[in-house]
């Protein structure tokens, strides 16, 4: 059994993140994730295709730039705040107890459009064919 938590994993404040703008404070659960320098991961937890689940906040009026997404896929789940989700120029509001993925190939970005917190939860597997 692997059991963590907020009480066991300290979030680390990641600023500009893929090229946004502001802090986002991440707390890696389960996993890793190497395209954020900084924050410790812990790699060798799945036997699996999945990478990462990490929860992440976006400070009010944070951003996460637009970035690739290639050879894997990622889930957003919104926990806390609202915002604009993108994904291949489409752009939607997204609120608490929205779902949204991003396929490999695709290019995303997130912005805490609130007057609060925004927190997510991210997972990412590989694709497997």
């Amino acid at each position: 059994m692997i059991l963590r938590g907020r009480d066991t994993v300290k979030a680390v404040t990641v600023e500009n993140i893929h090229g946004g703008k502001g802090k986002v404070h991440v707390r890696q659960l389960l996993g890793e994730e190497p395209r954020l320098p900084g924050v410790p991961g812990f790699p060798t937890d799945f036997d699996s295709s999945m990478n990462f689940f990490h929860e992440t906040t976006l400070e009010k009026g944070a951003n996460i730039g637009l970035h690739p997404q290639e050879g894997n896929e990622e889930i957003y789940y919104f926990v806390k705040g609202e915002g604009e989700m993108t994904v291949d120029n489409k752009t939607a509001k997204v609120k608490p107890g929205d779902v949204c993925l991003t396929k490999s190939g695709s290019k995303h970005a997130l912005k805490n459009t609130g007057d609060s917190e925004m927190t997510i939860i991210v997972i990412e597997a590989d694709v497997v064919k």
